[in-house]
């Protein structure tokens, strides 16, 4: 729902109720908006104007033109707050609280946009389904922090390091993550924690998150560090993942998880004391619940920070509390690994994700051994990370602040090398000109996954909206194009690639459809990656 109306607009319809009682003005529509409006003008109230086919949106639109006033019923003193639903509420209590929300949303939106001087649809355009607006700025920058990273590592044939993971954390924007029930510490609603690589829903279906590719420099970073730092032990064998936990400033309360399989491999990173792991690898969650099969006595400590561990997830575990700022990654496979088919498992190697084969598993395993096993084994397995110091220093401010110019300033898209001569999909971004216009730049992926400038259009006037777009010199297809609506570049766009413009929210990449036969209330947070 775009902010398109007055403050006072919203500060009065919101307050609205099922029988406050309305009047309209004669019709003065035209078109398919005449006719609906003359169906629900004959309404009394605002319950009765929502039967007769009156659209929220119209209620505001309607107001704020002097087609509707209060002539009597009750009303709100203040809007319904949306985190506060209630059985006894009507219908249009439902929808003017949804409308409440959508509007909270989009205020924090065109905050966050003027803060960072950009356009708002620089924040909006392509973000991962579901992310907030504040979520989506720092994973712009954090992206762009991480492409950094990585070019200074390739430049100087370094490693990567744990002070650049947690320059890139610290950027990074982490969701809140309701879902975790099992790692909640006590009196917390949600934790700040993302998984990239492979996920799985409710039915089983495997899918690669969202944010991994749309990310990726992030996802090579992390999945760089493991490899730059993996002990020798792993020559011989393998130790493949299909996911990240990434964990941010929380200590999980005792828990197992239910859904991996194989060992994890597990690293503390930031400037902090306290947060050691505390591990039962004794634990067998056949014999009972986690809480009475791990007695404290029984657990062993390990200290994250200056060591690499493996462990076996499936068994009890959790952190003990800590001071300063502590990230924590977790590199592990999920149960149904296996479902991943070649598309999934291509998107997972892109970002350095190599999936275990079965075989490789059943080593990791027996490198732990079961519980309660007598094979002498230590039931975990640590490594000393001796990790220096090299190249940059991208926590320091002026690199953070050259990553946050990259996210805002510029394009945010990798170009401009492709070659390719084909295209198959697009992405169309937004700018700031030096002179506070706005520029809109539509980019075509071609066969190889790299990506071309085609189209470029300035606005012709400050604030005004309106673009002068034009097809981009030496772009290989594509007829001629100089137009000033967008629908006729989403045409051109479309004869190009043979497929529309691609959608604003980027969604998973998916070895089955997520959302099928989902219910409609899971639907959307199944396509959420997370």
């Amino acid at each position: 729902m775009p902010n398109t109306y007055l403050e006072p607009t919203y500060k009065e319809v919101l307050c609205w109720k099922a029988d406050t009682r309305i009047k309209y003005a004669p019709n003065p529509k035209r078109g398919k908006s005449f006719i609906r409006y003359a169906k629900y003008a004959k309404a009394k109230t605002v319950a009765e104007a929502m039967e007769r086919g009156s659209k929220a949106i119209d209620l505001f639109f309607d107001f704020e033109h002097g087609f509707i006033k209060v002539v009597g019923g009750s009303r709100r003193a203040k809007p319904l707050n949306p985190k506060e639903e209630a059985e006894d509420w009507t219908a249009v209590d439902l929808m003017l609280a949804k409308m409440h929300r959508g509007w909270l949303t989009w205020k924090k939106t065109f905050a966050m946009a003027a803060k960072l001087g950009v356009d708002r649809r620089q924040l909006t355009a392509h973000k991962v389904s579901g992310e907030a607006t504040e979520v989506r700025a720092g994973r712009l920058a954090a992206n762009e922090l991480a492409k950094m990273v990585l070019e200074d590592c390739k430049k100087n044939k370094r490693k990567l390091t744990e002070r650049d993971v947690v320059s890139v954390l610290r950027m990074w924007g982490f969701k809140e993550n309701t879902s975790r029930g099992n790692v909640l510490p006590e009196g917390q609603t949600h934790v700040f924690s993302d998984t990239l690589g492979l996920v799985s829903n409710y039915k089983g279906y495997v899918s690669v998150s969202a944010a991994t590719t749309e990310y990726a420099p992030v996802t090579r970073v992390l999945t760089g560090w493991l490899k730059d730092h993996m002990p020798a032990d792993f020559k011989a064998n393998k130790f493949g993942f299909t996911s990240i936990n990434v964990n941010a400033n929380y200590a999980g309360r005792l828990h197992r998880d239910g859904n991996n399989e194989g060992p994890s491999l597990i690293k503390a990173f930031g400037d902090f004391t306290g947060g050691q792991l505390n591990y039962w690898g004794e634990d067998d969650k056949t014999k009972g619940t986690v809480e009475s099969c791990c007695a404290p006595k029984d657990g062993t400590v390990v200290d994250l920070k200056s060591n690499l561990l493996m462990f076996d997830g499936n068994r009890g575990h959790c952190v003990s509390s800590f001071k300063g700022e502590r990230f924590s990654l977790v590199y592990f496979s999920i149960g149904q690994y296996h479902k991943a088919n070649k598309a999934v498992r291509a998107s997972m190697e892109s970002v350095g994700i190599d999936a275990p084969s079965q075989e490789s598993l059943d080593k990791l395993k027996g490198m732990l051994g079961a519980p309660g096993s007598k094979c002498g084994k230590t039931k975990f397995r640590r490594w000393p990370v001796n990790d220096k110091k090299l190249g940059i220093d991208f926590t320091a401010a002026a690199q953070v602040k050259k990553a946050m110019d990259a996210a805002y300033k510029s394009d945010n898209t990798e170009d401009c090398e492709c070659k390719d001569t084909k295209f198959i999909d697009s992405k169309l971004s937004y700018v700031i000109l030096p002179d506070k216009r706005r520029g809109c730049r539509v980019y075509l992926t071609g066969t190889s996954g790299g990506q071309r400038l085609a189209v470029s259009g300035d606005e012709i006037k400050t604030g005004g909206g309106v673009y002068a777009f034009k097809k981009v010199a030496g772009f290989p297809k594509g007829s001629e194009l100089s137009t000033t609506r967008l629908s006729e570049v989403r045409e051109w766009v479309e004869k190009v690639t043979g497929k529309p413009m691609a959608a604003k929210a980027k969604r998973c990449i998916s070895s089955k459809s997520a959302s099928d036969a989902a219910p409609p209330a899971k639907r959307r947070r199944l396509l959420q990656g997370f």
